[in-house]
């Protein structure tokens, strides 16, 4: 039972934070403007998933894992070409 909560709590923090990404990238287009801050950014999201889940007692890296994929999926339009 354990194993399951664990799981689908880090699918959660993963996709919560990787929509919220993706979210302020569209909405908030200052800041695509620098290739910098869209990596800093991205970089600081992906922590963001990682250090809530930890926090969480939840894994980590499936946060981190889930956050890359729904970023990729709807957060790569919103990017700078």
């Amino acid at each position: 039972m354990q194993f399951v909560i664990l799981g689908l709590g880090s699918l959660g923090i993963g996709l919560a934070s990787g929509l919220v990404a993706s979210y302020i990238f569209k909405r908030m287009r200052f800041l695509t403007v620098s290739a910098i801050k869209e990596v800093l950014l991205t970089f600081c999201f992906g922590y963001l998933a990682y250090a809530l889940g930890e926090m969480a007692t939840m894994s980590g890296i499936i946060c981190l894992l889930t956050n890359g994929v729904v970023f990729a999926h709807y957060g790569w339009f919103n990017l700078s070409p």
